[in-house]
């Protein structure tokens, strides 16, 4: 016999004692005065340095040998284990807008200092990103999320919830993939069980997770812990109004001098000071829409034989404005497309009533054209707001009533691309 044992032979030999004494884990904690937790983690090999004392306990309770004893008395020395390899981290940030985002650095800075903030018990790590289609959510959550890779170093995940095309991600399906990129191996069974790992491998690490085109809190839920090593990070399509503890932002049309600015990173300073009046016409027909700015201002720098007059020429074609503002895969119609796709008939057959509105209006006038119940369209106007269609454009001029007006890209594209509706004019026969 050698001077040590290890813990593999210690706990096998505890076992055949105790079963070959017929007795169970509790009864030889009653006989031993040890814990049910301490035989336990002996007889599976948890004790990594056994109490002497413990050890003479368990053997006199047993009623072993003397020699039997001073076998189970050695001290057991651990077996040697592989070190840990260590896991591979997510990195699936895409790359960060190019070039700077005009007017957003000082949201960029708050979210950043939301998400990193020092550990509190009532911090909740969550932002949520609200704006109607084309606002620039997407490229402002990631330039937020990448000045955050280094406060989450084991891994940031990035996760379309709505990708084009594609039905929108059950939070299941959300669960699962987030857990294997997490960790690569299978996720359980059970969709219980699978959020039960997602929510502990959540508390553990530090792991940020960014969450694109959102469209309801049961997407987001799953992934929100009693814990604040982690975090999350959202682009909504709609208010997400039930949500926990959120640090909520919404985003617009940019301002006139931001817009001028966007516009004149990707043309050129000289380009757009020489022909000043037809850049604001840009700005304007683009609705200072950070996504349409993006897009003329790409169409405008791959053709410098242009003018920005030419542009400006075919953007004030209403009604093919949105049809044009597309370059390679970039596309205003896409973007709104897929915002009405995700409208729900209650609220998408109003909308079609609504479109030939220009300018502002309120309740008076959903009375008027959808239905006689004040409260319904009061109703109708929230749910218009809520999801990014509508935005608050002031109050009547007797002060009587909040006063709205349609999004313009969300205007055009009802207006002109959407079947029945009344700007869309039939093929000619």
């Amino acid at each position: 016999m050698t001077d040590t044992i290890t813990l593999d032979a210690l706990a096998a030999t505890l076992v055949d004692a105790r079963e070959a004494a017929c007795l169970t884990q509790e009864d030889l904690a009653r006989r031993s005065g040890l814990s049910v937790r301490a035989i336990r983690n002996l007889e599976t090999g948890h004790t990594a340095r056994p109490r002497k004392q413990s050890l003479r306990l368990l053997a006199q309770a047993l009623g072993l040998p003397p020699g039997e004893v001073g076998h189970l008395l050695r001290t057991p020395r651990p077996e040697p284990r592989p070190a840990p390899r260590p896991a591979a981290l997510s990195a699936e940030l895409p790359a960060a807008p190019r070039p700077r985002l005009a007017g957003r650095q000082p949201l960029v800075d708050s979210l950043r200092a939301h998400l990193s903030a020092r550990e509190r018990p009532d911090h909740q790590r969550l932002a949520v990103v609200v704006g109607p289609p084309g606002a620039g959510k997407t490229s402002l959550i990631l330039r937020a999320a990448h000045g955050l890779r280094d406060r989450f170093p084991d891994g940031q995940i990035f996760v379309d919830l709505h990708p084009p095309a594609s039905a929108p991600l059950t939070p299941d399906r959300l669960v699962r993939r987030v857990l294997r990129s997490l960790g690569g191996t299978p996720a359980p069974d059970g969709p219980e069980e699978a959020g039960a790992r997602l929510r502990d491998m959540l508390s553990r690490r530090r792991v940020l997770v960014v969450l694109d085109n959102a469209d309801t809190e049961a997407q987001v839920r799953p992934l929100l812990v009693d814990d604040v090593r982690s975090a999350v990070l959202v682009a909504a399509r709609r208010e997400l109004s039930a949500l926990p503890g959120q640090f909520a932002h919404h985003v617009g049309a940019l301002g006139r001098a931001d817009a001028h600015q966007m516009l004149e990173d990707l043309v050129g300073a000289a380009r757009t000071r020489a022909e000043r009046p037809a850049a604001t016409a840009v700005v304007e027909f683009c609705a200072r829409l950070p996504l349409a700015l993006h897009i003329a201002g790409l169409w405008l720098s791959t053709r410098p034989h242009r003018s920005l007059r030419d542009l400006a020429h075919r953007l004030a074609d209403e009604e093919q404005r949105i049809r044009f503002l597309r370059v390679g895969d970039l596309s205003l119609q896409d973007s709104v497309a897929a915002y009405h796709r995700a409208l729900p008939a209650h609220i998408a057959a109003p909308l079609h009533r609504l479109v030939d509105l220009r300018g502002d209006f309120g309740t008076a006038e959903v009375m008027a054209r959808v239905t006689p119940s004040r409260e319904h369209a009061v109703d109708l106007l929230d749910e218009l707001l809520y999801r990014q269609v509508t935005h608050v454009s002031g109050t009547g001029d007797d002060g009587g009533g909040t006063r709205y007006r349609l999004h313009d890209a969300v205007r055009l594209y009802t207006a002109h691309c959407v079947p029945g509706s009344p700007g869309l004019h039939a093929p000619a026969a």
